[in-house]
């Protein structure tokens, strides 16, 4: 009896949920995201290949709170090259220009952080998905000692192309000016996603 053929079906049968969850994630998208304070508009795309064959990803967002800062941001995060089934891994730079509602309030810093993707189902979209940067005071300038961005969300796959989510975000900056903080976000969001 020949094996090839069944160990080819099988080897299919393992691969194909991933090679699609690949694709989904590395598909262009745009999402925005609202708080009862805040408003987020991003866009995440595909960098290009890696030595690898995995493609790294693109970021780019704009951020206003009803104090009226406004925080321009943009990356670039680098799959790990590790598998661990469901559980993926982004890591990389993310660079943040903030005009503060102060004024000559401004800052500029570029963090280093990472992304954390669990896949719960990969059939409805169902994830949850963390993200932590962290800017120093050396790679801070301006009006700030340094930047911290968590965030945690749920997020499910509502048709093709729709993506919904809901999570909770810690956004803030350490001020040089009074050693106080300055917390751009630290609530609930919900928001949508489009894959193009």
């Amino acid at each position: 009896m020949r094996l090839q053929p069944y160990l080819a079906g099988l080897a299919f049968a393992v691969a194909a949920p991933l090679i699609q969850a690949q694709e989904t994630t590395n598909v262009p998208r745009a999402e925005l995201a609202l708080s009862n304070d805040t408003l987020q508009a991003e866009y995440i795309g595909g960098g290009g290949q890696l030595g690898g064959g995995s493609t790294s990803q693109v970021t780019g967002s704009f951020f206003l709170s009803e104090e009226r800062d406004i925080v321009l941001s943009g990356g670039m995060l680098f799959p790990a090259d590790v598998d661990f089934g469901p559980l993926s891994f982004l890591f990389g730079p993310r660079a943040y220009a903030a005009l503060l509602d102060e004024e000559n309030n401004d800052v500029l810093s570029v963090s280093v952080g990472a992304q954390v993707r669990f896949d719960i189902s990969r059939d409805n979209g169902l994830a949850l998905v963390g993200h932590a940067f962290y800017a120093p005071d050396i790679l801070t300038f301006g009006s700030a000692d340094n930047l911290t961005d968590l965030s945690a969300r749920a997020e499910m796959r509502f048709a093709e192309r729709l993506t919904g989510f809901a999570g909770m975000r810690w956004f803030e900056f350490d001020l040089t000016e009074g050693g106080g903080e300055q917390t751009l976000q630290e609530e609930v969001f919900v928001g949508a996603g489009w894959r193009f």
